[in-house]
């Protein structure tokens, strides 16, 4: 088990709708000019940016510093490309998670967030990991399931890519498996946040399969008999 460190600063990119969880990565354009300083303020340091979620009922707000969650995903700019226009193209590769403890002012020279924050302990997976082998194979049947309703009316060609890519996610070692999982499939931003903020992969992993029980039901009574609808 990782163990806490010391407070420590880290900038923020607060985004709506979107979590990013250990062992993925997430590809992101830089256009707005406080992010781009941001982003470029990281590059010159130790390329480390903290990725968290605004808060739902925050971004009614107008507030350049809406409320976001406490607990975010650490994340290292890997690669980073910068356009004719200013704008950049990054990718960040997602470390662990860490918890904010408290902000610091926005000012002139610094026009993006910046944070004290802790980094989080993650439980291991179990070894042998036999409980997960079980869990994980009912949420890859569920996504199949998930894909074969929900694309019934798409081309066959794009059918055909939703299948490859759930057959690459077979691939991956556990604990990758359920986070590109969690990043990758279509949920709510307070599902995945309860995902991020879980203990570790295991917790997840269960979180995880009820989610998707839960969206499968939703699909099968929009699209069983009787239904007026299909998605």
């Amino acid at each position: 088990m990782k163990s806490a460190s010391d407070s420590q600063i880290l900038s923020l990119f607060p985004l709506p709708n979107v979590v990013l969880f250990p062992n993925t990565q997430l590809p992101l354009y830089i256009f707005e000019p406080r992010y781009r300083a941001m982003t470029h303020a990281a590059l010159k340091g130790d390329r480390r940016i903290g990725m968290v979620a605004i808060r739902p009922e925050a971004l009614s707000e107008a507030s350049d510093s809406p409320a976001v969650f406490a607990i975010g995903c650490e994340g290292e700019i890997s690669e980073a490309r910068e356009r004719p226009d200013g704008t950049l193209d990054i990718l960040v590769a997602a470390k662990g998670r860490f918890k904010i403890i408290e902000e610091s002012p926005i000012s002139e020279t610094r026009p993006y967030r910046v944070a004290h924050i802790q980094s989080l302990d993650e439980e291991m997976l179990p070894d042998p990991p036999s409980e997960i082998g079980g869990i994980r194979q009912g949420i890859f049947q569920t996504l199949n399931e998930i894909v074969v309703r929900s694309g019934s009316g798409d081309e066959p060609a794009a059918l055909g890519k939703q299948h490859a890519a759930l057959k690459h996610l077979e691939t991956y070692p556990d604990e990758a498996f359920v986070h590109v999982v969690a990043q990758s499939i279509h949920l709510g931003v307070h599902e995945k946040q309860r995902l991020i903020e879980a203990s570790g992969p295991a917790a997840r992993y269960r979180m995880l399969e009820e989610f998707l029980a839960f969206h499968l039901a939703e699909l099968k009574a929009k699209t069983g008999p009787g239904s007026n609808t299909i998605h």
